[in-house]
């Protein structure tokens, strides 16, 4: 293989490393963004969930009070 080969060779290879490269940081960004988002909807319906009981256990005092017509 004559040099200029060669060169030309070991340039591609190293642009095709630095593709590859932000690729994976890209995925790795996109991935961290995702498990983010999942946190902050876990803490969400964690909130939602214990105002729903709370709710319900409101409206079972309340029936409970209630007097029988």
């Amino acid at each position: 293989m004559s040099e200029e080969a060669l060169n030309s060779a070991t340039t591609r290879l190293d642009r095709a490393i630095l593709r590859i490269e932000r690729a994976v940081g890209v995925r790795e960004s996109a991935g961290n963004g995702v498990a983010e988002a999942y946190a902050l909807l876990e803490e969400r319906h964690n909130v939602l969930r214990a105002r729903v009981q709370e709710t319900i256990a409101r409206l079972d005092v309340l029936i409970g009070h209630e007097e029988p017509r």
